[in-house]
């Protein structure tokens, strides 16, 4: 917190400005994010590949735009 004082000019009351500053615990994050990759050649986005999501059985499987399967 910091203060400042201040004369008005002109008038003989005395401004008081106040800054007040409450910092806020960080709370750190849990993540179970990761890189989508192709499954057959390992390929993501940064390799400037693009990947799709495809339901094979009852699991999502990527595939990158060389190994999607004709059927999609």
């Amino acid at each position: 917190m910091s203060l400042v004082l201040a004369p008005r000019v002109g008038r003989s009351k005395t401004l008081l400005f106040q800054e007040l500053y409450y910092s806020k615990k960080r709370i750190p994050m849990k993540s179970t994010v990761k890189e989508v990759v192709c499954t057959i050649c390992y390929n993501g986005l940064d390799d400037r590949i693009s990947v799709t999501a495809k339901q094979v059985g009852q699991k999502i499987r990527f595939f990158c735009q060389n190994h999607i399967p004709k059927d999609y």
